[in-house]
Parts: structure tokens; sequence; C-alpha cells
């Protein structure tokens, strides 16, 4: 399975890359706007963002408007995920203040408190595929399935980040992954009853 996966992995990740221009764009305004009718997200005072990378969907946009509840992860050396408070922008320069890059090359804010996974009201997890059980393929290191294993309710809602580009039939499981409560695409919300 792991074989299969990541060649799954390869084409989705190329397909999301290719998205470019105008295109692209139209489909991140998109996935904004949905993200924002979600009434968790809109009542939540802590949101567990992240800084795209390797063609995920960008949501600065969404992110420098709720700034204040905008938590960033970090890797820490167990790869276990934590959160801090996102780093602010020196709007001058463009420059994030703050903040360093980890060594896959993502930035991360450098500012105190550092929360867990349990302290987040929302977890915005980016994907490199889905299905609509809820099931998700992500880049493989598995931070974020670490980090969510064995939470208890009340939990964080989990909502994937993806372009519709992204949606498989079914996604290989396994035991260890941890199933999103909702997905937003360009094309809308889709609730996993979860």
């Amino acid at each position: 399975m792991q074989s299969s996966k990541t060649s799954l992995r390869r084409q989705l990740r190329q397909a999301r890359k290719s998205l470019t221009g105008y295109r692209r764009d139209r489909q991140q305004q998109r996935i904004r706007r949905f993200l924002t009718a979600i009434p968790q997200v809109r009542h939540a005072r802590r949101i567990a963002a992240y800084m795209p990378f390797d063609g995920e969907p960008d949501l600065f946009p969404f992110m420098r408007r709720v700034e204040s509840k905008i938590w960033l992860p970090m890797i820490r050396s167990d790869l276990h995920l934590d959160f801090r408070p996102a780093f602010t922008l020196n709007t001058k320069a463009q420059r994030p203040i703050n903040a360093r890059r980890n060594r896959f090359g993502i930035l991360e804010s450098q500012r105190l408190p550092i929360l867990r996974s349990a302290q987040m009201d929302v977890i915005l997890m980016p994907l490199v595929g889905f299905d609509r059980r809820g099931n998700r393929l992500g880049m493989g290191a598995g931070f974020y399935d670490r980090s969510l294993v064995g939470l208890r309710r009340p939990r964080p809602t989990l909502i994937g980040i993806a372009f519709d580009c992204q949606e498989m039939a079914q996604v290989p499981a396994d035991p260890w992954d941890v199933p999103l409560d909702y997905i937003v695409t360009n094309r809308g919300i889709i609730k996993t009853n979860r």
C-alpha cells in the first residue's frame, strides 16, 4: 500500500501544482469564502492554520482578517506539531517578523506561548488527497496524524483544505489516520459526518 500512496501523492501534488495564474487565484478565493461559512470557524477563539508549501492553497488573506485567532504549526524534534501565535508581517518590507524557516523551508512563528493540538478550536490542514468520508492523504511524514491521535472529545474541528482536483473516490487509510470533520475546496464544503 505504501508504494500506491507514494504514486498517488506524486500525481495529486502535480495536479495541485499545475493550477496557476488566474485559475489558481480564483479557486483560492472560493476556498477562503467557503471556509468562513463554517460556524465552527466563525466562532473559534483559536484556529490552527498553515503556511502554504508545495502548491497548497494559500489562506493568507483569510489569516490576515482573523490574525489574532491564528496559530501556526511548529514541528517538534519528536515530529509532533505544536502551535504558536501567528507571526506578523512587516507591511513595508513584506517580510515576516518573529518567524524562521524550518528544515523543510516552511515559515514557523517564533512567538510564545506554545500550545498543543487539543487547545485549538479548529485545525485547518493542507491535503494532498481526500475522499468524501473524511480520509486524507498528507505529504507522508505523519505530523498531523501523530499530533491528533488520541484527542478526546471535545476535540478541535478538523478541516482539510484542498482544490477539487485532489478529490479521490477512496483514499487508502491506515488505522492510525485521523479522519476530517469537513473538507473545503473551491467547489464547496464537504461535511463528512465523523
